[in-house]
């Protein structure tokens, strides 16, 4: 359980309020006085990160402020009504449309994503495609549901303004974000306790520095791992917090289960620093499980929902409707995607094989086939980039996702659920449960058509994938809630826009 006090303790003076004399010096002022200056958090950084951990609600009406002031000042200089006013549409109207379709546009290509915010090429690339998608849908809902005139001069300077402001501040916000530097150090050392930030995501490595780990033997003080110092010893915690302005105190596995470290480390709290677990560092910060991390108590605290009715009941419920209204919209286009299937190679169009569902039962899987009728003689094999045996019709299938359309009857039969853990082979379960710590506890849901590790992560293709994959499944089955379900749902819709994760 993590405990925050991101507040620093109020202190206008060198002195402890309360105390006995009125004169007790504060310890963390003293000495952070030697900390070097480049080590302190500079307004820049902070700014970067406070808009970085802004709620997207907060995102969504800033966009939707710049697309008001263009379409605002598109009305009142750009149309041009010489004999009466050839647009009748007011305004206001043209705002509300472009408003919502540009926030469900945002949210189809991850615009209001923290992830999004770390990385230059993905804040131009989602700005364009949401401001490109959200003009073309508020133009055909005027057009063609309202049967009402739009001045395509409002709408490209809507889009102009967009496009000028908002990548701005985001961009501003990537370039801050680098220099807010949050420092943490590890208390623990051993293998389970050991973190590489570069290696983990743009989450880690941006926006948190590993100064150092802190040994529970003093024999290890000194020495290097992973390129990082052994500070000194749970003795020394308080010390090393003040000595290099430490923000974030993060105990490892084995140290959580060691009172002396558990009690120097609580002390850590009075001196402002957040003091957390390893497991609950890693899910704040990438989303995800570390799966080498974490211990068998992670079930008994993580507050599973899988077991709650409530949620069960509206979860089921949503799939229904989500199923119900999928193939009313894509069977029309079911009939070509058959005739394209059989046009390019052999074989049936349907592909049917088991794979693991809800506790561990077995149920037939169904999806388009994309691959040659003669593909898996020689038995299963881990699909790859360039595999071979995928067809050309297959390949687009696959990269759009459109082959899991049948999917949709498995959900309306109960198998499946819209979304959650992608479903595996019993084959491929037999290889990586006895590899993947917790593998198997995948299964405590049904899964899914679309899911977390889909959005976050690419095809699987090794052990390695798959443990990946792992984490980001666990940490849906901790968070799963009906608006997370309604997110990765808008994110899959983009994946099928483009392709691509």
């Amino acid at each position: 359980m993590a405990v925050d006090l991101s507040a620093r303790h109020p202190v206008t003076s060198g002195t402890l309020p309360g105390s006995a004399n009125g004169a007790c010096e504060v310890p963390r002022l003293r000495l952070m006085q030697q900390v070097p200056p480049n080590t302190r958090r500079n307004w820049a950084g902070t700014l970067g990160n406070t808009l970085l951990e802004a709620p997207w609600a907060a995102w969504c009406l800033f966009d939707a402020v710049v697309v008001t002031l263009g379409i605002y000042f598109g009305y009142r200089y750009f149309v041009w009504t010489p004999e009466g006013a050839w647009i009748t549409f007011p305004w206001w109207q043209t705002c509300i449309i472009q408003c919502v379709t540009m926030v469900l546009s945002a949210l189809v290509f991850g615009l209001y994503e923290q992830q999004t915010l770390l990385r230059r090429s993905r804040i131009i690339a989602r700005s364009v495609l949401t401001i490109g998608l959200s003009i073309s849908l508020a133009y055909l809902v005027i057009s063609l549901l309202m049967y009402s005139l739009q001045s395509r001069r409002v709408l490209f300077l809507a889009a102009t303004l967009y496009l000028i402001v908002t990548p701005t501040i985001r961009l501003l916000v990537c370039w801050c974000v680098p220099n807010y530097g949050r420092r943490f150090i590890i208390v623990g050392t051993d293998r389970k306790s050991r973190l590489k930030p570069a290696g983990h995501g743009d989450g880690l490595c941006r926006r948190y520095q590993l100064v150092g780990y802190v040994a529970l033997d003093g024999i290890e003080v000194g020495r290097e791992i992973d390129e990082h110092r052994v500070l000194g010893t749970v003795d020394d915690l308080e010390r090393i917090c003040l000595e290099y302005g430490i923000d974030e105190v993060v105990v490892g596995p084995a140290s959580a289960r060691n009172s002396r470290a558990l009690e120097r480390t609580l002390s850590c709290l009075r001196l402002g620093c957040r003091v957390t677990n390893l497991s609950t560092f890693y899910e704040q910060v990438l989303s995800e499980v570390p799966v080498d991390h974490l211990e068998p108590n992670w079930f008994l605290f993580a507050d599973l929902k899988h077991y709650r009715e409530t949620q069960l009941i509206i979860k089921r419920a949503f799939d229904i409707l989500g199923a119900v209204i999928g193939l009313i919209l894509t069977l029309p286009f079911w009939p070509l995607i058959a005739l394209l299937i059989k046009l390019d190679s052999q074989g049936p169009v349907f592909y049917s094989h088991i794979r693991v569902g809800l506790n561990g039962r077995a149920f037939p899987l169904h999806k388009f086939r994309t691959m040659y009728a003669e593909a898996e003689q020689d038995g299963h094999k881990w699909a790859s980039v360039d595999d071979p045996r995928i067809t050309r019709v297959g390949w687009y299938l696959r990269k759009t996702r459109i082959d899991e359309l049948p999917q949709l009857w498995n959900i309306l039969l109960g198998q499946m659920s819209i979304v959650g853990p992608r479903p595996e082979r019993p084959e491929f379960v037999a290889e990586l449960a006895p590899q993947i710590r917790f593998y198997n506890e995948r299964h405590l849901i049904k899964p899914g058509l679309t899911g977390w590790a889909q959005i976050n992560y690419r095809y699987g293709a090794s052990v390695n994938d798959a443990r990946r994959k792992l984490q980001l499944d666990l940490w849906y089955i901790k968070h799963m809630s009906l608006d997370l379900d309604l997110s990765i749902l808008l994110r899959t819709m983009g994946t099928l826009c483009l392709g691509a994760r």
